[in-house]
């Protein structure tokens, strides 16, 4: 799959998403970054400390799949920013979008962004 493209193709989908990249399992950003133009909210120890925390959060819940299934994604509303989280095979695709965005465009955001990940 390539994750540059498919980062490319995130950003398309909505004006307000921040951040489209591709981890790998120790949290070591791979392809995508930030929209161009914006900022990040947190510096750079602190992303590194979140995509490292992040990538442990995915082998922790690999430990239910055999009893509940594969996770397809997570969403996390903060005040300030608002996270999807796809867990790919060896990999983890992160999604940060403004706050400004509800919930079901959210969520719409990920169904598309699922359908992009079969269709890979």
């Amino acid at each position: 799959m390539e994750y540059t493209k498919l980062c490319e193709s995130i950003f398309a989908l909505h004006d307000d998403i921040r951040y489209a990249a591709v981890v790998d399992d120790t949290g070591l950003q791979i392809a995508g970054g930030m929209r161009r133009g914006i900022d990040s909210i947190v510096d750079q120890t602190n992303e590194e400390l979140y995509l490292a925390q992040t990538a442990l959060r995915k082998s922790m819940r690999q430990r239910f799949d055999d009893t509940m299934g594969n996770a397809r994604f997570a969403y996390v509303e903060r005040e300030k920013i608002s996270i999807l989280t796809f867990y790919l095979n060896k990999n983890i695709l992160i999604v940060t979008m403004e706050s400004n965005i509800d919930s079901h465009t959210a969520i719409d955001i990920a169904e598309d962004t699922l359908e992009m990940l079969r269709a890979k």
